[in-house]
């Protein structure tokens, strides 16, 4: 009998708290090696049964800095996934594990790390609203004095 269950009066099994039931079938050494290699998959997206060579890096990201993460339509998602050669995993309200994932190859993966931790102190730091300096720069320095000729083309408001 499977944990998380409780029985019917009519004698069939339902989950308890909204849980989906999986039955694993076969020797008992071969179902606890199943159920955790299915557990692994679930908290950290992979296992070396299934990915061979694959590791994994859990990054500690706010919830509000997800968009940064993400990018417009996923732009910035993909950018990541495609030029590091990992696989991202975002964590949504139902995830077993409520930080970012990044899994792939361990050169791939330590770089994706550095570029996300990089993208996330960035928006921390952004300066943002009215008080928000320009970046624009004076190239040309102090305009001088205004000579009377230059009058008619100055705009007064």
């Amino acid at each position: 009998r499977a944990r998380g269950l409780r029985e019917d009066p009519r004698g069939s099994e339902e989950p308890a708290g909204g849980q989906e039931v999986q039955i694993l079938a076969g020797s008992q050494q071969a179902a606890e090696k199943a159920k955790d290699v299915i557990n692994e998959i679930m908290m950290y997206y992979h296992h070396p049964v299934t990915h061979e060579g694959y590791v994994h890096e859990e990054v500690e990201v706010a919830q509000w800095a997800y968009s940064f993460i993400i990018g417009k339509a996923g732009s910035e998602l993909r950018h990541i996934q495609n030029n590091y050669k990992v696989k991202m995993n975002i964590p949504r309200e139902h995830s077993v594990n409520q930080k970012v994932v990044i899994v792939g190859e361990p050169y791939g993966v330590e770089r994706a790390k550095v570029y996300v931790e990089k993208l996330v102190w960035n928006a921390e730091h952004m300066p943002r609203g009215r008080g928000a300096t320009d970046q624009a720069e004076d190239v040309w320095g102090d305009e001088g004095e205004i000579e009377p000729w230059m009058k008619d083309y100055i705009y007064k408001r």
